[in-house]
C-alpha cells in the first residue's frame, strides 16, 4: 500500500461499526410520548409520517436554494418544526415543566436550541442499536499519527448525532479536522464537499487519499477531487459489484491495518 501524508476518512462503516433502526414503531411511540409531554400531541404513526414529510420538504427547499444535487439538511430544523406544528412553544415547554431552570454553564435560561439538541440526542440513542470502532482502527490511526500523517473525517452525517459518537468511540481527538455534511448543506459525492476540505487544509492532491466503505459517495468523492481512493470493504462487496459501482478502480482492503 502506498504511503500518504493526508488521509481523509469516512466515519460510519469505515472507522466505526454502527447499526440504527429509525423504522421501529417503539422508537416513534416513545418520541411521540415526549412531544406530547411537552405540549405537542402526536401518535407514533403520525409523528413518523410528518417527520418524513418535513425531511423531504427541507431537502427540496435546500436543493432549490443552493442548486445542489446532494443537499444535506440539519435535522434540528425538522425536530423544531415538529414541535411548533404540534402546537407547542418554548413558553409552554419550559413554563409548564421547567420553570425557572437555569443553564449551569452559561447562567442563562434554557432556550429552544437546548431542547432541540436534547430531543435529537434522545432520538439517536433510542434508534441506535450498536456503535463501536472496527478492530484495529484506533491503533492504526495512532500509528499513522506517529508517522506524521494528517488525518481528517469527511462524513455524510448530522453533527448533533455524530460529534458525540466520535467522542464516545475515541475518534475525535485523533483527527486534525472534522467535516460533517450537515454543517455545510452538502454531502458526498458532491465535489464541493471534499473540495472544501482539500482547499481549507491546503492538501497536496498527490499526497492525499480518500478512505471509505461506499463506492459512490467515498470513491466518487476521490474521483471528483482527483485523489487516490481506498475502498475499505467492510460490507464484503464482491468484485463485480465494486467494478460496477466504483467510478474509479480503488485499492480494496478489508482491514484498516492494511493501510500501514
Amino acid at each position: 500500500m502506498k504511503s500518504y501524508k493526508n488521509y481523509i476518512f469516512d466515519f460510519y462503516g469505515t472507522l466505526v461499526d454502527i447499526e440504527t433502526n429509525e423504522n421501529s414503531s417503539l422508537l416513534w411511540k416513545r418520541m411521540a410520548e415526549i412531544y406530547t409531554h411537552y405540549g405537542a400531541p402526536y401518535t407514533g404513526v403520525g409523528l413518523r409520517k410528518r417527520y418524513q414529510e418535513i425531511v423531504k420538504e427541507e431537502e427540496k427547499k435546500l436543493a432549490e436554494e443552493t442548486f445542489c444535487t446532494f443537499p444535506e439538511i440539519r435535522l434540528e430544523n425538522v425536530f423544531a418544526r415538529l414541535l411548533h406544528e404540534g402546537g407547542a412553544s418554548m413558553e409552554n415547554v419550559y413554563g409548564r415543566h421547567d420553570q425557572g431552570r437555569i443553564d449551569a454553564e452559561t447562567g442563562s435560561d434554557y432556550d429552544e436550541n437546548t431542547w432541540i439538541d436534547l430531543i435529537a440526542n434522545v432520538f439517536r440513542i433510542f434508534s441506535r442499536k450498536r456503535l463501536l470502532p472496527y478492530p484495529g482502527t484506533i491503533e492504526t490511526l495512532e500509528k499513522l499519527k506517529k508517522r506524521g500523517c494528517r488525518l481528517y473525517i469527511l462524513s455524510n452525517a448530522q453533527r448533533v448525532f455524530t460529534m458525540p459518537e466520535m467522542e464516545i468511540t475515541g475518534m475525535a481527538g485523533l483527527m486534525d479536522a472534522i467535516y460533517i455534511s450537515s454543517d455545510y448543506g452538502v454531502k458526498k459525492p458532491d465535489p464541493a464537499f471534499i473540495g472544501r476540505l482539500i482547499r481549507e487544509q491546503h492538501l497536496d492532491l498527490t499526497e492525499t487519499v480518500m478512505v471509505g466503505n461506499d463506492c459512490e459517495s467515498d470513491i466518487g468523492s476521490a474521483k471528483a477531487a482527483l485523489v487516490d481512493g481506498v475502498l475499505l470493504n467492510t460490507f464484503r462487496y464482491d468484485d463485480d459489484y465494486i467494478k460496477k459501482h466504483c467510478p474509479i478502480q480503488p485499492a480494496v482492503i478489508t482491514q484498516i491495518e492494511k493501510l500501514l
